[in-house]
């Protein structure tokens, strides 16, 4: 499985990691923004610094996917 929920004070060991404060933080601990969900069934990501939701996927594999390929073009 790529992403497993953290804590903060949990290794960061995946290349994009969705902690349970909702934060969005990367291997090497840079900060990206923050992650949410809807109704229990769609992940979302808003980047920092931003107010609305960048990208969304059913499956948080899927949203991590969007968010690594986000990071390539910003």
């Amino acid at each position: 499985m790529r992403i497993k929920f953290q804590s903060p004070t949990d290794d960061l060991r995946f290349p994009i990691n969705l902690l349970d404060d909702q934060s969005v933080v990367t291997k090497d601990g840079e900060y990206l923004g923050t992650w949410g969900d809807i109704d229990d069934a769609i992940y979302t990501f808003t980047p920092d610094g931003h107010t609305d939701e960048l990208c969304s996927h059913p499956f948080i594999s899927g949203l991590c996917e969007r968010i690594e390929d986000w990071m390539k073009t910003r």
